[in-house]
């Protein structure tokens, strides 16, 4: 992973990655004794760097996660979208293929809600 990242940008990936502890970016910066806009700073560094350590979603991969994480059916996102069944399954495909197989393994991950925001303690 460590792609002349540094070590403190190394670190607060890992704090907030799914992947690893998947804290909260609040959570994070209080671990690290920094403010969380000096977070998001290392985080962008890192991703400039490194970026396929953050992968981008299309504005509909971001709208079928958010409804997956609601709890929503395929069938549902599907007549949502207009779209058919199938599509809304390449959909999830290239969700899981951007962020459920970072480093070549499969990623635990919690969809964020904002009342999550430090409350998560530690990754399941």
């Amino acid at each position: 992973m460590k792609k002349n990242l540094t070590d403190k940008q190394v670190q607060a990936y890992r704090l907030v990655s799914g992947e690893h502890e998947g804290r909260s970016t609040a959570d994070a910066a209080k671990k690290m004794s920094i403010t969380t806009q000096a977070l998001n700073r290392l985080l962008k560094r890192a991703e400039k760097k490194c970026p396929e350590l953050f992968p981008t979603l299309t504005p509909q991969e971001a709208e079928v996660k958010l409804l997956l994480a609601m709890g929503w059916a395929n069938a549902d996102i599907a007549n949502k979208l207009q779209v058919n069944l199938s599509r809304v399954s390449q959909i999830t495909g290239a969700i899981e293929e951007k962020q459920g197989t970072a480093c070549g393994r499969p990623v635990k991950m919690l969809s964020y809600q904002p009342w999550m925001d430090g409350k998560i303690i530690r990754r399941f």
